[in-house]
């Protein structure tokens, strides 16, 4: 049987899914231009489209996760500040946010699917490469319950595995939860337990994410054996990402 690795990875890369149905109709778009070098890195938007209609039911029944497309650096060392997504196409020409982590979320739009657009980044070829990545819901409030907390990091385990991942989470188990936060960056985060007293959690760098290395974050690691089940994590600055932790 072949190895299949991460599903959003794998199709976006490589681009195969049953027929599907084109995307809605939408409306008006503002038309941005963003400076690219020559040679920039790009991807089909047919591809992440497909992409991402995949990942659509895995995320209906798991309320408290969400699937993002990412860009993510072949070398840790290739710097992630400044990332840009352009969708170009006949008629389109807008652009994507990208958040501190490569993370965007991507515009299901007829106009771009009909013109065969294209996602282009405004870096060179080879040193970026469009993949996938399942995390938990950042909360506004900032208020994380420990169940809470449990049962999101079961349903990103359980989404990677149904789409595609298995064979790397064979034997994992969910152990906790990581606050991830800008390199050198203020993470203030706190286990609050049943008496209503908080007790400040240690950060130190580390990968944001399981999976290939991206570079080191200022993370706030949270294993759900060292704490009480009945608290809460308060996260007094609001992390870039909660992402899941396994051994």
């Amino acid at each position: 049987m072949p190895t299949r690795s991460f599903a959003l990875a794998a199709i976006l890369l490589a681009g195969a899914l049953p027929n599907d149905r084109l995307p809605a109709a939408s409306e008006a778009l503002p038309k941005v231009i963003v400076p690219a070098p020559r040679e920039a890195e790009w991807f089909a938007y047919r591809h992440a489209y497909k992409a991402a209609r995949f990942f659509a039911p895995f995320l209906k029944t798991r309320p408290l996760i969400q699937a993002h497309m990412q860009i993510r650096p072949v070398s840790p060392d290739e710097p992630m500040d400044g990332l840009q997504v352009q969708l170009t196409g006949e008629s389109v020409n807008i652009t994507i946010p990208v958040d501190a982590l490569g993370r965007a979320t991507l515009p299901m739009l007829k106009q771009a699917y009909d013109e065969d657009a294209v996602l282009r980044l405004n870096r060179q070829q080879g040193h970026y490469r469009f993949s996938g990545r399942f995390s938990i819901r950042e909360r506004d409030d900032g208020i994380y319950r420990v169940e809470e907390l449990r049962a999101a990091c079961e349903q990103v385990l359980s989404a990677q595995r149904e789409s595609g991942y298995s064979l790397h989470l064979i034997g994992k188990h969910c152990v906790g939860v990581k606050f991830v936060y800008l390199p050198g960056g203020e993470a203030q985060v706190a286990y609050r337990g049943a008496s209503g007293t908080p007790t400040m959690l240690a950060s130190a760098p580390a990968e944001p994410f399981e999976g290939p290395a991206m570079g080191k974050y200022q993370v706030v690691e949270f294993r759900f054996a060292n704490w009480p089940a009945q608290g809460a994590v308060v996260a007094h600055s609001k992390p870039l990402a909660v992402s899941s932790l396994y051994d």
